[in-house]
């Protein structure tokens, strides 16, 4: 088969495993959006309350997010490497931990949800608005933990399709209810924020009942069938090895961005307004790199489980070029368009005029974005999950955050200033990926032994 045949199978592979993460992340940005505008007609307290408490609750996903990641990176790899029969071992370690660090996250959540409301800054009447709906949504996360898990098991399968149906239910069914809660239709009485938390519960309850039919159906995975026995502790410690410094960067993404928010807020309410926007329409503008870069670390953990290196190395700079087209297209078309959406937020000029500018920088800030988010997911995949990690703190917290602070500031850049810093650091960022992949190190990397190494020792399945 000629190399041209090979490489439009792999695109072609790569679009069937990624279009659904895309509608999947649309979606999620979409109903996320829904969500806001609701509340906001409910009461605006409670929009405050309620968006305090969901920062807190998305740091969470990060938390228990490593065990996804983990999960993810040794399925693909075994199923590269043809050693299908370890995958239901790994899928029995993965559950049984996934639910013990969400037991623990709910638990943290409902005995201290004051404490933590109080830490973002509400003043009591906030907190006691928010109380309930972080007690009963964070109390019941392991639902989340277990969904997280289960939907990275399918994909990792290549069953990204039929997963997509079990985030979008959910999502769905909790936008219902929201209906329900806040807008007393037939009489019903109004369960206010109490009630926002009763459905989220409610739709992630049906999206778990519906991931574990998924998986036994596509999978061939019972949940009756997990036991403590088949836990192995040899794929629990590469689950968290591997998962921990992936989930550690966003990790260390977001609390950078608290910092950010706390700089921006100083130049003023319009500039904070602006940002908000911003990010909200930027949301959307990488939604497709993420997606290919999810479908993408599918591809390159099963090429480097079955030792295909150059396969591997291949497919990552080619879907790193895809991705860069997109979002420059992307990006151009926001920027020409850029005041009839923002009209869709906002009517003040002043804010308008800023995002403008800012999403001039935004053409630069996404392309190199890109390139990181798609060689990050590659070296993660591949099991070179330390240097990506390291690489970020030092850029992100030594570079990034100073020139905010700096341009912003001192420099009288304002918003721009902030968006150029971020350009900076994810240019930076990207040329060491770009030399790191090149290198070929990742190659030594590999999570899943080769047939003539000795194989981890597992538990009977």
């Amino acid at each position: 088969m000629s190399k041209k045949r090979i490489l439009n199978l792999s695109d072609r592979e790569l679009l069937f495993l990624s279009w659904p993460i895309f509608i999947e992340l649309f979606l999620r940005v979409i109903i996320g959006n829904i969500n806001v505008w609701m509340i906001s007609h409910y009461s605006e307290p409670a929009v405050a309350a309620v968006s305090a408490a969901n920062q807190l609750l998305n740091l969470s996903v990060f938390i228990y997010g490593f065990i996804t990641v983990g999960t993810q990176i040794i399925i693909a790899q075994l199923i590269g490497a043809k050693r299908q029969k370890e995958i239901p071992t790994v899928i029995n370690t993965a559950l049984f931990a996934s639910l013990a660090i969400g037991l623990l996250i709910s638990l943290s959540f409902f005995c201290f949800a004051d404490p933590l409301l109080q830490i973002m800054g509400l003043d009591h009447t906030l907190v006691e608005i928010g109380r309930s709906y972080l007690q009963i949504y964070g109390g019941s996360l392991f639902i989340s933990s277990l969904i997280a898990v289960i939907v990275a098991i399918m994909r990792s399968h290549g069953y990204t399709q039929p997963a997509l149906l079990i985030p979008m239910t959910a999502s769905i069914l909790a936008v219902i209810g929201n209906y329900f809660v806040l807008y007393s239709p037939f009489g019903l009485p109004n369960f206010g924020v109490t009630g926002l938390a009763v459905s989220s519960v409610f739709g992630n309850t049906i999206g778990l009942i519906i991931a574990i039919f998924l998986l036994k159906r596509h999978v061939r995975f019972s949940v009756a069938s997990c036991s403590f026995k088949k836990i192995s502790q040899d794929y629990l410690k590469k689950i968290l090895t591997y998962g921990m410094p992936s989930s550690g960067e966003s990790l260390s993404y977001q609390g950078a961005q608290i910092v950010v928010t706390m700089i921006v807020a100083s130049l003023g309410t319009s500039v904070l307004v602006a940002k908000s926007y911003v990010t909200a329409i930027s949301q959307f503008v990488y939604l497709i790199a993420n997606a290919i870069g999810q479908g993408n670390q599918i591809m390159i953990g099963r090429n480097v489980g079955a030792g295909e290196f150059d396969r591997a190395a291949k497919r990552g700079m080619r879907t790193t070029v895809i991705a860069v087209i997109a979002t420059i297209i992307i990006c151009l078309l926001t920027f020409l368009f850029i005041e009839p959406i923002m009209g869709i937020f906002t009517a003040n000029r002043e804010v308008i005029e800023i995002s403008r500018g800012v999403f001039l920088v935004e053409i630069l800030l996404e392309t190199v974005r890109a390139i990181n988010i798609i060689l990050v997911g590659s070296l993660n995949a591949s099991g070179d999950v330390k240097y990506p990690l390291l690489c970020s703190l030092l850029v992100l917290w030594i570079i990034s955050l100073p020139f905010s602070y700096t341009l912003a500031i001192p420099a009288h850049l304002g918003l721009i200033g902030v968006w150029i810093a971020y350009a900076i650091d994810e240019a930076l960022r990207s040329l060491l990926m770009i030399k790191r992949w090149k290198s070929g190190v990742w190659q030594q990397k590999a999570v899943v032994a080769q047939p003539e190494e000795p194989l981890p020792e597992t538990a009977a399945p």
